[in-house]
């Protein structure tokens, strides 16, 4: 007897319809209300950038400033 006699047919099912199409009565599409999303990261990203130019400004003012002979002891 061969393998292909012990199979048993079986039809697949019709496929669901997992996804609605139409939303569900009474829900409203959410407008968007921050118009600008990006706008808290570009301020933070600013005052990082301006924290970190001034503490190495400030090392090198220092660095300048004890090489010129201002601060010798």
């Amino acid at each position: 007897m061969s393998s292909v006699l012990l199979e048993k047919v079986v039809e697949q099912p019709g496929k669901l319809d997992l996804v609605q199409l139409d939303p569900a009565p009474g829900v409203q599409e959410q407008e968007l209300w921050d118009p600008h999303p990006l706008l808290p990261v570009f301020v933070a990203l600013a005052i990082s950038l301006l924290c970190s130019l001034t503490f190495v400004g400030s090392i090198l003012v220092w660095l300048a400033l004890r090489h010129s002979g201002v601060m010798a002891p």
